[in-house]
């Protein structure tokens, strides 16, 4: 017996001191497996193993064990517990089961948490704009920070994101453009407002494609004021609202009755004592923090807080058993303060500026990243404190993220993915049969001379991803029929979809930045004497032969063309005396008419109607009083191969009617011409340069002086801007805003006079 004690006691504390090293569990499993077949069953007449058992392995050795390690071990345990005799050691031995199973516990809720953030990740949408109201005809600039929803780090998952503006007083849209990120993942761009645009309450919406599987009140949402006549019913601005919450003013209440919690001393201190004795585990999480320990009801549990990532985070007391969430309360950890210094000297009339800024953490180490940068001329442009700074909505903002859903993994269905590239969907299906076998899809880009067939197998339904298109882009598509015929056949596209947004409903902080009455004067001499149509005066042009710009559209200088401005083109006869006059000629043998070149080569050019194919009879049938541009283009160009060209043909001849008067024939129903909304091209934003004042053409009242999207740090976090000074300009307002490339959320206002 007591040779077996011993035998124990030395392969124990074996396991004991293997515990200290970090790749010792595979000879860990295999110790307690030999003791479980050798010793199991034997009443050795001592506590003392069993001691060790308990003692050694699930105190000490418990925090190094994953989830699986630790039900592994728990099981087996638990099989020796059934077959030993001694009560004192199946007492223990249940301990040591009960330790392994409640360290289980806890790393099974932050595996489903973690499992749950991965399957579920969720994205945050901060707008920063160059001012907060503007005039009809006024350049609203923008940048749209994306971080994720739980560490609140940059993030590019989506790369295109849509800003709507909606008009509060008739809720409706008044435009919307989508914003491709570039290659440092920036989302930045402008929206220029209408002319005709009234003054009134404008709310700013931004969103992106996978955001739309979750409620629109995550969307991003900002209050816009145009000043100028207000439409009938409406004031010209909107009511004043309390103010969005401060930096001393908590987010959310620092816990509840139940749940109650506290901060002293860099130590969040949290006690529960409304419990009905269930075993509890204290879960904390948000902001990129996730911490799970168990808790004694009652006791009060500290946490370093300069361990926590600042932000809102969320507490909860769980029952460990059954996962179910009995108390949650929310807290806010305050960040550390960022060392942000802009310094320049004001200017005036004209004169260069220069702005340094540098940026460190709250431990002095450089921050990079890249950053929004505004400044205005305070005297007309004053600072919105009713919006939320960056700084203040994203420690609000957590995801939608429900700790009961985490737990027990209910996960949401999912009906957007991360938008990384654009698609066009659709349908092929007969015109009689509904039903097309093995159908193709082609499709035709013309100003790029792309050209693919797809092959669709046994589906009808179809989604070409991989696209990217600016706006204004036309595609061209027409549905087949496996021998390539298009007879019979029909061709649906589906329409892209948005969300509908009601701002009354879901904008919570309308603008209380009431402009100074010298805004609107100043800013409406700005518009006007910035605009294309600023006092022009005819030009006196030298007459040459005139240069037309390309009709078709892959944008290809025609080898010979007539245009609608053309006397010649309103004034042809009849169709064949128009086409002579570009080399062209029809003639009539037994097998139908045929269109070649006046040299009399066998092969003509192919004919293309309004984007579509055609031949010489409909091509005969056409007015040309009725035609805006005519173009023939001959062989050479690599682009003509999206109309089915190749070496054997001479070209092809492109004929477009004018509007309202396209061919009687209509559009083939296997044919489609799709022009989606793209992405809208980077507008970059113009500041006028003054090395020489005699050299200016126009006053200078600008409301915004600079604006710079993606103001880059270096690795000493600093960065220089530079700009002009305008006419009236003396008091400057800089408005800095973003995230580092680390996650540290960054906001300086200041005024420069």
């Amino acid at each position: 017996m007591k040779k077996v004690l011993t035998l124990t006691l030395i392969l124990l504390a074996t396991i004991a001191s293997q515990a200290q090293t970090a790749g010792s569990y595979g000879e860990l499993r295999a110790k307690v497996l030999h003791v479980k077949e050798r010793y199991a069953g034997q009443d050795t007449g001592s506590d003392q193993a069993a001691a060790v058992v308990l003692h050694k392995l699930c105190k000490d050795y418990q925090h190094r064990l994953t989830l699986s390690q630790c039900r592994e071990l728990a099981g087996y345990i638990q099989s020796m517990r059934q077959q030993t005799v001694s009560d004192r050691q199946r007492q223990l031995l249940a301990e040591a089961c009960r330790l392994l199973r409640q360290k289980s516990d806890t790393l099974d809720f932050q595996q489903r948490i973690l499992d749950y953030y991965r399957k579920v990740p969720q994205e945050i949408i901060y707008v920063q704009t160059d001012k907060p109201y503007y005039v009809a005809g006024d350049t609203v600039w923008f940048r749209a920070h994306l971080v994720d929803a739980v560490t609140h780090t940059p993030i590019s998952r989506s790369r295109y994101v849509y800003v709507e503006l909606l008009d509060n007083t008739s809720d409706s849209l008044v435009q919307r453009v989508i914003v491709k990120c570039d290659s440092a993942g920036v989302f930045a761009n402008a929206l220029l407002l209408p002319k005709s645009l009234h003054g009134g309450s404008y709310t700013l919406a931004a969103y992106t494609q996978w955001m739309r599987n979750f409620p629109v009140s995550r969307f991003f949402y900002k209050m816009l004021t145009v000043v100028g006549s207000a439409p009938q019913g409406d004031s010209q601005l909107p009511p004043r609202r309390q103010p969005f919450p401060s930096k001393d003013t908590p987010l959310s209440p620092q816990g509840n009755r139940m749940l109650q919690i506290a901060q002293r001393k860099g130590q969040l201190l949290i006690q529960f004592n409304e419990g009905g004795g269930e075993p509890l585990s204290c879960v904390l999480y948000g902001s990129g923090n996730l911490i799970v320990t168990d808790y004694t009801q009652g006791k009060v549990l500290y946490i370093d807080s300069q361990s926590l990532r600042p932000g809102s985070i969320s507490i909860a007391m769980v029952n460990r058993e059954t996962g179910g969430v009995i108390a949650e309360s929310q807290a806010l950890i305050e960040a550390g303060s960022a060392q942000v210094t802009i310094c320049g000297q004001a200017r005036s009339n004209n004169e260069p500026m220069e702005l340094t800024i540098d940026m460190a953490d709250a431990d002095g180490t450089p921050l990079r990243g890249s950053f929004s940068l505004s400044v205005t001329d305070y005297d007309v442009v004053k600072p919105d404190t009713v919006q939320p700074a960056i700084d203040r909505y994203l420690a609000q903002q957590q995801g939608d993220y429900l700790l009961a859903d985490m737990l027990s993994s209910n996960y949401p269905h999912i009906d957007y993915n991360f938008q990384t590239s654009q698609t066009i969907s659709g349908q092929i299906q007969g015109t009689i049969f509904k039903n097309v076998k093995h159908p193709k899809l082609m499709l035709v880009r013309p100003d790029t001379g792309l050209r693919e067939t797809f092959e669709l197998g046994d589906s009808s339904r179809f989604t070409i991803n991989g696209l990217d298109f600016a706006d204004g882009t036309t595609y061209l598509l027409e549905g087949l029929r496996r021998t390539g015929s298009n007879r019979l056949v029909k061709l649906t596209v589906t329409p892209p979809s948005y969300p509908t947004l009601h701002p009354t409903a879901v904008t919570q902080y309308p603008s209380s930045a009431v402009p100074p009455s010298e805004f609107l004067a100043q800013a409406q001499k700005q518009v006007m004497y910035g605009s294309d149509d600023y006092i022009q005066l005819p030009e006196v042009i030298k007459e040459k032969k005139r240069r037309h710009k390309p009709m078709n559209r892959m944008n290809i200088e025609p080898f010979r063309g007539l245009y609608d401005d053309s006397p010649l083109l309103n004034n042809y006869p009849t169709i064949e005396t128009m086409l002579s006059s570009l080399g062209l000629k029809i003639s009539r043998d037994d097998g139908g008419y045929q269109l070649h070149p006046v040299s009399n080569a066998k092969i003509g050019p192919l004919i293309y109607i309004d984007d579509f194919e055609s031949n010489v009879e409909e091509l005969l049938m056409l007015q040309p009083s009725n035609l805006m541009s005519v173009e023939y283009l001959k062989h050479g160009y690599p682009q003509l191969l999206t109309y089915r060209w190749d070496a054997p043909t001479q070209g092809v001849l492109l004929v477009t009617h004018k509007p309202g008067h396209r061919f009687s024939r209509g559009k083939p129903l296997s044919m489609a011409t799709i022009t989606h909304q793209g992405w809208k091209p980077a507008v970059e934003f113009y500041s006028p340069q003054y090395p020489d004042k005699s050299s200016k053409t126009r006053p200078d009242q600008r409301t915004t002086l600079y604006w710079e999207p993606k103001l880059t740090t270096d690795a000493g976090g600093h960065a220089t801007v530079r700009f002009y000074a305008s006419d009236v300009s003396k008091r400057y307002l800089v408005t800095l805003e973003g995230v580092s490339d680390d996650g540290i959320i960054i906001r300086k206002q200041t005024i420069i006079e």
